[in-house]
C-alpha cells in the first residue's frame, strides 16, 4: 500500500468516527423526544436483534478481507474471483435466512418483545422492513471486503460519512412532518441508505480493474472450506462480543419493559465512546508488535508491549475519570435531568468495566500477535453466556442497575483474566506490568481526578460551555503533570525538536 493511500485511509477512518459521534450526539435527544421512551427502546431492541443476526456471518467477513488482500498481493485474479464469488453466494443465503427470520418476527413480534408488542401499532412493519434490509446488508459485505482488500477504505469511509449526514437530515425532516411514523422512517431510511451504499460499492468494485466480476461458475466448495476454516478462528470471540453487547436490550425489554432501555443505552453510549477511542488509537499496534515478533527479538516485543500499553493508558485511564466527574452532567444537558438521574447508577457501575478494560487495554492484542488467543476467546465466550442469566437476575433484583452490574461483572473478570494470560505468555509478573504501565501515570491521574472534582465545584457546569471549560482546564493540568512525572527526558527532547521544526 502506498503512503498516500495509507494516509487517506487513516484520515477517512477518523473522519467517519467523528461524523458518527457528532450525528449520534445530535440525533439521540431528538429520537428520544419524538419516539418516546418505549419506541426508542424498541428501536434499540431491533438494532440488537440485527446485531445478533451478525452471528450468522460465521467469521466469513473478517476472513474475506484477508483472502482478498492476499490474492490481490499475489495478483491471482482466479483465486480472487473464486473468493468473492463463493462469499457472495454465502452472504446471499444468509441474507435470505435473516429476512425469513424477520418475517417470522413481523408476524409474531411477541417472540422478541413479549406482551408489549400488542400496544405498538407499526411493530410488524418495522420487522418486515428490517427483513428487506437484510437482503442488501449481507451481500454488501462482499463488495466492502473487496474494496478493503485493495486498500480503498477511503472510498468506503467517505461514502458512509456523507450518507450518514444526509440520512440524519432527512430523518429529522420526516420526524418533524410525520412524528407518528417515527419508527417507520428510521428503518426505511436505514434500508434506503444501505441500498445506496451497496449500489456505490458495487459500481466501485466493478470499475476497479483489480477486482474480477462475480460469477456462479467461479463458486468453489474448496474455497468455501478455506473461508470457513479461517473464519472459525475469529467466530468464537465474535459470538462472545455479540452475546455480551446485544443481550442487554432484550433482557431489559422482557424483564423490566421497553421504556426502560433508554436509561441503560445512554450511559452505556458514553462508556462505548471511551472504549472506541482507545480501540482506534490501538489499531496500528498489532502489525507494529508483530514485526518485532517476526524478527525473533522477544526482549524488543516485551519492551514495545509495555511502552505501547502505557501510551494507550494515558488516554484510556483518563476516560473513566472524565466520565465519573462529568458524565452525569453531560447526560443531563444532552438528554435531560430525569435521564441523568435514572442513569446515574448504571453509569457508575459501567465505569468499573471501563477501568478493567483500560487496565488490560493491550492484553488481547499481544495474545493475538503471539497466536495464543484461542483459550482466551473460549473464556470470553463462556463468560458472555454467563452474562445473560446474571443480567436477568440483576434486572429482577435491582432493575437497570442490576443489568449493568451483571454485564459489568463479566467484563471485569474477562479483562482481568486476559491481562493475567497476557502477562503469563510474555513472562512478565503482574507487579512489573503495573509498575511499568500504571505506576508512571499515578500522579497525573491523581491530579486529573482532583482537578475535575475541584473545578466541578467552582465552575458548576450548567451548560455545555462550562462543562467544556471544566474538561479543558483539567485536561491541561493532566497534560502538564504527564510532562513532569511520566515522560522521560528523551521523549521530551524529541517532542521539543519536532515542535521547533514544525
Amino acid at each position: 500500500m502506498s503512503r498516500r493511500a495509507l494516509i487517506f485511509n487513516s484520515i477517512s477512518g477518523s473522519v467517519l468516527f467523528i461524523v458518527n459521534i457528532v450525528v449520534a450526539f445530535y440525533m439521540s435527544p431528538i429520537l428520544v423526544k419524538v419516539l418516546g421512551n418505549r419506541d426508542f427502546g424498541l428501536w434499540e431492541l431491533v438494532i440488537s436483534v440485527v446485531g445478533y443476526m451478525g452471528i450468522l456471518d460465521l467469521g466469513i467477513g473478517p476472513a474475506l478481507v484477508r483472502f482478498v488482500s492476499v490474492a490481490d498481493g499475489k495478483k491471482d485474479l482466479q483465486d480472487l474471483q473464486q473468493t468473492m464469488s463463493t462469499a457472495f453466494i454465502f452472504f446471499v443465503i444468509i441474507g435470505i435466512i435473516t429476512s425469513l427470520l424477520f418475517l417470522v418476527f413481523s408476524i409474531f413480534p411477541h417472540l422478541i418483545i413479549g406482551d408489549e408488542s400488542k400496544k405498538i401499532t407499526h411493530i410488524g412493519s418495522v420487522f418486515f422492513l428490517f427483513g428487506l434490509n437484510a437482503l442488501v446488508l449481507f451481500p454488501m459485505r462482499v463488495f466492502i471486503a473487496g474494496l478493503m482488500g485493495v486498500q480503498r477504505h477511503y472510498f468506503i469511509n467517505n461514502s458512509r460519512a456523507i450518507i450518514t449526514v444526509i440520512r440524519s437530515v432527512v430523518i429529522i425532516i420526516l420526524l418533524h412532518l410525520y412524528p407518528n411514523y417515527g419508527l417507520i422512517w428510521l428503518v426505511l431510511m436505514e434500508s434506503i441508505s444501505n441500498t445506496i451504499q451497496c449500489f456505490l460499492f458495487v459500481v466501485a468494485a466493478k470499475k476497479d480493474k483489480r477486482l474480477p466480476p462475480i460469477t456462479i461458475s467461479s463458486v468453489s466448495l474448496k474455497k468455501a472450506k478455506e473461508l470457513f476454516d479461517f473464519g472459525a478462528k475469529s467466530v468464537v470471540i465474535m459470538v462472545a462480543l455479540r452475546l455480551q453487547n446485544q443481550s442487554v436490550p432484550l433482557i431489559i425489554a422482557n424483564v423490566i419493559g421497553l421504556s426502560h432501555i433508554v436509561f441503560f443505552v445512554m450511559p452505556n453510549r458514553l462508556i462505548e465512546y471511551g472504549k472506541e477511542l482507545s480501540t482506534a488509537l490501538g489499531l496500528p499496534l498489532t502489525p507494529y508488535l508483530g514485526t518485532s515478533l517476526g524478527a525473533g527479538n522477544n526482549f524488543e516485543v516485551e519492551k514495545k508491549w509495555l511502552q505501547t500499553t502505557m501510551s494507550l493508558q494515558i488516554v484510556s485511564m483518563a476516560m473513566p475519570l472524565f466520565i465519573l466527574f462529568c458524565g452525569e452532567n453531560f447526560l443531563s444537558l444532552w438528554i435531560g435531568p430525569d435521564y441523568a438521574i435514572a442513569g446515574r447508577w448504571p453509569l457508575y457501575i459501567l465505569l468499573a468495566g471501563l477501568v478493567a478494560d483500560s487496565l488490560a487495554t493491550n492484553a488481547v492484542r499481544i495474545l493475538t500477535v503471539k497466536a495464543k488467543h484461542g483459550k482466551n476467546a473460549i473464556i470470553w465466550f463462556s463468560l458472555s453466556v454467563l452474562s445473560i442469566p446474571l443480567g436477568i437476575w440483576g434486572a429482577r433484583q435491582w432493575s437497570i442497575a442490576g443489568v449493568a452490574l451483571g454485564t459489568t461483572t463479566v467484563a471485569v473478570f474477562g479483562n482481568l483474566i486476559s491481562l493475567y494470560m497476557a502477562c503469563s505468555v510474555m513472562k512478565v509478573p503482574l507487579l512489573r506490568y503495573f509498575s511499568s504501565t500504571l505506576k508512571p501515570l499515578f500522579f497525573p491521574l491523581l491530579f486529573l481526578g482532583l482537578s475535575l472534582w475541584i473545578s466541578g465545584i467552582f465552575i458548576m457546569p450548567k451548560n455545555y460551555l462550562m462543562l467544556f471549560l471544566q474538561c479543558t482546564v483539567s485536561g491541561i493540568i493532566y497534560l502538564t503533570t504527564l510532562w513532569i512525572f511520566t515522560l522521560g527526558n528523551d521523549i521530551k527532547n524529541n517532542l521539543c525538536k519536532r515542535f521547533i521544526r514544525s
